[in-house]
């Protein structure tokens, strides 16, 4: 067994994960691109095992249980793929689109996918804003963002690609709550309505922190002005 075996192992144990454990050596395979790939441009800041398999691996394992089986997933701005790739590979059932600005990030995530026979993921680059105006508009059961933007600018990327009865998890750290009630207003306005906050802890092997997972169940169409352009929702979020 590997030092990162160990490490990923662990991790997963304190974090009460050890349910992926048999997909370890894919994970091993993502660490390894991961970190000879940011080697040629930036991808993450993070790039120490214990590191990459706590705040990228199980950080992006927490939104696993709220997908239903044979689900449709979005994830905007995946970066170099997460939470989408370690969802991608923990559940194999679930069809896995990942869109992000950056073009380097997106043909990581595209490639690593590609060579690990992970057929249930594909990535594009593309501003979410401009993709809502596409067939992919309510199109999604759910539909994810992690490390984004606040949520009152977030829930505006997110909620006009969710189908009528699917949800938006808003992956948030300790503050979460706060953003929530920033937001509550222009979800409601979107057609969301919220169906749960979650806090918990993520564990690491030197402490802890904390995260908020935001669900938002979409209760009706999203009106088609939204979403506006990103300056715009950014200098006035509703």
């Amino acid at each position: 067994m590997t030092t990162f075996d160990n490490i990923f192992l662990n991790t997963l144990k304190l974090n009460g994960m050890e349910e992926y454990t048999e997909r370890s050596e894919v994970f091993h395979n993502l660490f390894k691109s991961l970190v000879e790939t940011n080697k040629l441009y930036n991808l993450t800041a993070v790039t120490d095992e214990n590191g990459v398999c706590a705040l990228h691996f199980c950080d992006s394992l927490f939104a696993e249980k709220y997908i239903k089986d044979g689900a449709a997933m979005l994830d905007i701005g995946c970066g170099a793929g997460f939470p989408s790739l370690p969802i991608a590979i923990a559940r194999p059932d679930v069809t896995i689109l990942a869109v992000d600005s950056t073009a380097k990030k997106t043909e990581f995530s595209r490639k690593f996918a590609a060579e690990n026979n992970l057929s249930n993921f594909t990535s594009l680059a593309a501003r979410a804003e401009e993709l809502a105006k596409t067939d992919k508009r309510e199109s999604f059961d759910l539909v994810t963002a992690r490390a984004v933007a606040r949520l009152n600018v977030l829930a505006e990327l997110a909620l006009p690609f969710v189908k009528v009865g699917g949800y938006f998890l808003a992956m948030k750290g300790s503050a979460g709550e706060d953003e929530y009630k920033e937001a509550a207003k222009g979800i409601a306005e979107l057609g969301g309505k919220l169906e749960k906050i979650e806090k918990r802890d993520l564990i690491l092997p030197d402490g802890k922190q904390g995260r908020t997972l935001i669900l938002i169940r979409k209760v009706r169409e999203t009106a088609q002005k939204y979403p506006r352009m990103y300056a715009k929702i950014v200098k006035k979020p509703l």
